[in-house]
């Protein structure tokens, strides 16, 4: 009995869920609505995939966070879209699409590396193209893979000649001693061999801060009379400048000032963190070498002119090093007198920190004004290099040598005032560059007359194409 229970209760199961397939058959032959299709995303996959990659790039460029975004909210409204909102980190780019439905959060990690002035160059010549046409995506990061892909404009050779002009420049701008130019030279070489080494073996590029500081003192403290003239504290600064971290310092400060706190905090603290390995390295080849000599200190200088040419060997030096676009050199000088000019006379009227905030004041005009003319580099390239002259690690670092190591006789009160200084100089720096991109993202100023007249006949900036358009279309004028 019951079995014959259990039979009829499946029975009645099986006619009930037949009865139920039968009603939804007959629904869909009535023409009732079939079930929604799943709801296309709002952004295309390929749009968001090519914007965070142009903002990982634009972090490799060396743009602080607050900027990166600006330009990914342009390129992302060129495209149509309203919803995408960005985060940018010095190591990563996170992006957030508001839906009805909700918010959708995605990430991409911002591991460049810095890149080279070629490839700065054709970032922003394809961000332009994109404000211009907005091409399709796909094709704009195929664009893009060319571009990140592309092999450095200088040959190694080049690359390795670039670090030792560039060292000498700037000895010639720090010390501008005629003994001293040996050091320059075989340091440079050291450094620049070093460092193309890194760029092939993984463990030394972990530790070129180290070693590269190291062997500097080796070097330097091993052999004062020939390679210094007796001052071998004069030649690190120059020698391992190109490993100082002065933009992540400069960028960190900035971020920190516009309320970038994570941002900015981020890089500051990487920042103290390579001052201290490269004062490590240091102490490390003092401490090889053991107890030091006093030798006789040659007080043969150059002239007036010698930090005038220095600046002219950082300009060639950093286009070699960082593979500059082409028939931009000129470019990049004028952008870097300009900038020593300023320091120049800051300091002379009132002292270095003057003299910091000046040169990163006129560092950002001087780039704003010179680009859109013929074989004129973007922005960003103009700007580096003269940024980078400026040197705010190089203080923090003799700071943080003295304070760790005591091998100059001073005390580690001095020390500290030095690293007191040299933070101010950042600060300084990054206030002066603040101040400058304020002034030319508000109004160009109307120095174009002054520049043209300057210029080859026939040739003429932007800005006044759009004047004589603007009077040629207006009947009262």
């Amino acid at each position: 009995m019951a079995s014959d229970g259990k039979s009829s209760s499946w029975t009645a199961t099986r006619r009930r869920v037949a009865r139920a397939i039968a009603r939804v058959r007959a629904d869909y032959a009535a023409g009732a609505p079939s079930p929604p299709h799943p709801a296309e995303p709002p952004v295309p996959a390929d749009l968001l995939i090519l914007l965070c990659r142009i903002g990982v790039a634009l972090v490799g460029a060396s743009e602080t966070s607050a900027r990166v975004q600006e330009i990914l909210d342009k390129l992302s409204r060129r495209y149509g879209t309203d919803n995408i909102h960005f985060m940018v980190l010095p190591t990563a780019v996170f992006v957030r699409v508001r839906t009805a439905e909700g918010s959708a959060i995605d990430m991409l990690d911002a591991s460049v590396g810095t890149l080279p002035l070629d490839q700065i160059a054709g970032l922003y010549r394809l961000i332009d193209h994109i404000e211009a046409d907005a091409p399709p995506p796909r094709d704009a990061a195929r664009e893009l893979d060319a571009i990140l892909s592309a092999k450095p404009g200088s040959p190694p050779w080049l690359i390795l000649l670039g670090q030792v002009v560039l060292t000498v420049g700037l000895g010639m701008m720090l010390n501008p001693a005629a003994r001293a130019l040996v050091g320059y030279v075989v340091l440079g070489l050291v450094v620049g061999a070093l460092t193309q080494l890194a760029d092939k073996v993984r463990l030394l590029s972990l530790a070129l801060p180290v070693i590269a500081a190291a062997l500097v003192a080796v070097l330097a403290f091993g052999f004062p009379g020939t390679l210094s003239g007796g001052q071998p504290t004069q030649l690190v600064i120059p020698a391992i400048a190109t490993l100082l971290p002065g933009a992540m310092l400069t960028n960190g400060t900035i971020e920190l000032a516009t309320g970038s706190m994570v941002a900015g905090a981020s890089r500051v603290v990487y920042g103290i963190n390579m001052l201290f390995l490269l004062a490590f390295g240091l102490y490390v080849g003092i401490s090889v070498l053991g107890p030091l000599s006093n030798p006789t200190v040659s007080q043969a200088q150059l002239g007036w002119w010698a930090p005038l040419i220095g600046v002219l060997l950082i300009g060639f030096g950093h286009s070699w090093r960082s593979s500059a676009p082409q028939n931009s050199v000129g470019w990049l000088l004028l952008v870097l007198y300009v900038t020593y000019l300023a320091q120049f006379v800051g300091k002379t009227l009132s002292g270095p920190l003057t003299g910091a905030f000046l040169g990163g004041l006129m560092a950002v005009p001087a780039a704003y004004l010179i680009q859109g003319r013929k074989h004129a580099p973007p922005r960003q390239v103009a700007f580096l290099p003269a940024f980078w002259m400026l040197v705010p690690g190089g203080i923090s670092l003799t700071g943080v040598s003295e304070v760790v190591m005591h091998t100059t006789g001073t005390t580690a009160a001095s020390g500290l005032e030095v690293v007191v200084s040299a933070l101010l100089s950042v600060m300084s720096i990054a206030l002066g560059v603040m101040v400058g991109s304020g002034l030319s993202a508000t109004r160009t100023p109307n120095v174009g007359p002054i520049i043209d007249s300057m210029l080859p006949q026939g040739r003429h900036l932007p800005w006044q194409h759009q004047a004589e358009a603007a009077e040629r279309s207006d009947p009262d004028s």
